[in-house]
């Protein structure tokens, strides 16, 4: 590739990054951001489009039930008479003079129609193997949103830390650069004790490191934040930042939380799809061994003169097989077994892993909420103490370096307090994850960014009330679900809108198709509906922003 192929790609790239989006012309929400992050991540887009292709490949495999249709068609010519003549085997005299039952130029044609049982069943389990790859893919799809909104969790808070801090901390350093000045002209006019003059300079230059630190991350907060919705490298904007941060207590005992964790989280349910796979590719296996039989039937066209009937319909019934199969079949027997026990033995594994990862999600939450409550006491005192140094009357430099230093001491406090609830949101993010909950219905990806984040508010509100929603029904053994059709529509339309519609019409055709096959299965409504039990004890409750 030669650099201006690479330059006209780049710019092609660059422009496809950040077309369509909604301008960000206001402050920016928690709700907001994630509803941008769900329409606009470039990695949600990949997953949509990866399950776009799966349907696509779906398409494909059911067009491989129907017969084989074949045509040929011929013109034969040769310079000299196909001509031939007989001799006896008994006598080995020629029995018939020379003689031609065949043009020198003639045309020949045939369409043929056949049909491999074996084929047609090899087909049939092919399809229903890609029918589960997309609620595969739909799952990863779902892992990447829930993991998405996690991220974008703890990067809003982080950068609303540093939207709050930024202009505080620009004035220590303001003033921590104006205290070194003037203790620099102290020592070089011999004020004061060469000792206490540097002695005084490093404290103030210990001071400054830490806050110029400070300012460092926190400027790459929101660049992190930016990356996330997939806003333009450098584009400044603000967040919308709530006067009060509070964390709420939504009542949903650990029993049930596991129990949700079981049935929604999307890594066990891929699991469960990739057992259909490998039950499926067993019964291929098996089926492979079987003797095949081959239909056939067509019409026939040839222009030799010399036929009697110039067209005619002929057919055929071929079985056929490899006695090998005999030997083979104890093996391949074995093997599927043993593939269908690996995967059940992975799903459990899997499951055991989401226990764990969900109880250590939760003592994390704990742990982050706790320190959140002690950062915000800490806070609160570093501020008081600050504003109660910087009343005083000081006129020595010493007294000008106690009020930095309780300045920075209350800017970082207030860091840490917004630090502990990013961490405390993280977790609470993780969390969810682990449940599986999906964050918004599947119809809610085709809305603008308003309604997205309205939807984004109302799911939160029940999560916040301990209800949990029902997961995407599938569509049974070996067939496309129609809600992830539904899901994949809507899905397609937000990734990319120039192909909204051809994928749309796509994607309601696996949805009527299954839906003829198939009854959706759901989850029980004893798990979707977190609110009918009991409430927990104290020590069982997690929290909501």
């Amino acid at each position: 590739m030669t650099d201006d192929e690479r330059a006209a790609e780049l710019q092609i790239d660059t422009a496809a990054m950040f077309a369509g989006q909604e301008p960000l012309n206001h402050p920016l929400t928690l709700h907001e951001a994630l509803a941008r992050a769900l329409k606009y991540n470039l990695d949600a887009r990949v997953k949509v489009m990866e399950e776009a292709l799966a349907s696509d490949d779906l398409d494909l495999s059911r067009y491989d039930l129907l017969p084989k249709a074949g045509y040929n068609g011929a013109y034969l010519t040769r310079n000299n008479v196909d001509g031939s003549s007989s001799r006896s085997v008994t006598t080995g005299v020629q029995t018939l003079e020379p003689s031609t039952s065949t043009d020198r130029d003639r045309l020949v044609a045939d369409l043929t129609l056949s049909w491999n049982l074996l084929d047609f069943g090899v087909s049939y389990f092919n399809a229903r193997q890609q029918a589960n790859r997309i609620l595969v893919v739909d799952e990863q799809r779902r892992r990447v949103t829930q993991n998405l909104f996690q991220d974008v969790r703890r990067a809003f808070w982080r950068a609303a830390g540093a939207q709050v801090l930024n202009a505080r901390i620009k004035s220590a350093i303001h003033e921590a650069q104006g205290a070194l000045t003037n203790s620099r002209q102290v020592e070089k006019e011999g004020l004061r004790p060469p000792v206490d003059a540097l002695r005084y300079q490093k404290a103030l230059l210990d001071l400054l490191r830490q806050l110029e630190s400070v300012q460092q991350v926190l400027a790459i907060s929101k660049t992190e934040l930016a990356s996330l919705i997939n806003l333009p490298p450098g584009q400044n904007y603000s967040l919308a930042v709530p006067r009060s941060l509070a964390v709420q207590p939504l009542h949903v005992s650990m029993a049930r939380m596991e129990e949700t964790a079981l049935m929604l989280n999307p890594d066990i349910r891929e699991q469960s799809y990739l057992k259909r796979i490998s039950v499926d590719e067993a019964h291929k296996a098996i089926l492979k061994l079987l003797p095949s039989a081959n239909l056939s039937w067509g019409p026939n066209y040839d222009s030799n003169s010399f036929l009697v009937n110039n067209t005619w319909t002929a057919g055929a019934v071929r079985i056929g097989g490899y006695l090998n199969s005999l030997i083979l079949a104890p093996v391949t027997l074995r093997r599927t077994d043993n593939a269908t026990l690996l995967v059940d033995t992975r799903r459990e594994a899997l499951s055991i892993a989401t226990l764990a990862k969900l109880h250590i999600a939760y003592q994390q939450y704990l742990a982050a909420s706790r320190d959140y409550s002690r950062s915000t006491e800490l806070a609160d005192v570093d501020q008081r103490l600050s504003q109660q140094i910087t009343n005083r009357t000081a006129s020595d430099v010493q007294g000008d370096l106690e009020r930095i230093s309780a300045e920075v001491s209350a800017v970082f406090s207030e860091l840490r307090r917004y630090q502990a609830y990013a961490e405390a949101q993280a977790a609470l993010g993780r969390i969810y994850a682990t449940l599986g909950v999906d964050p918004v219905p599947s119809a809610a990806a085709s809305y603008d960014v308003i309604e997205l984040s309205r939807e984004i508010r109302r799911g939160m509100l029940e999560w916040q009330r301990g209800q949990i929603a029902e997961p995407v029904a599938d569509a049974g053994q070996g067939a496309a679900p129609s809600d992830v059709a539904s899901t994949a529509t809507a899905n397609i339309a937000t990734a990319k809108p120039e192909t909204a519609k051809s994928e749309t019409a796509k994607s309601e055709t696996v949805k009527s198709e299954a839906a003829k096959t198939v009854s959706p299965s759901a989850v029980p409504s004893s798990v979707a509906t977190a609110t009918t039990a009991a409430p927990p004890a104290a020590d069982q409750k997690i929290g909501v922003n």
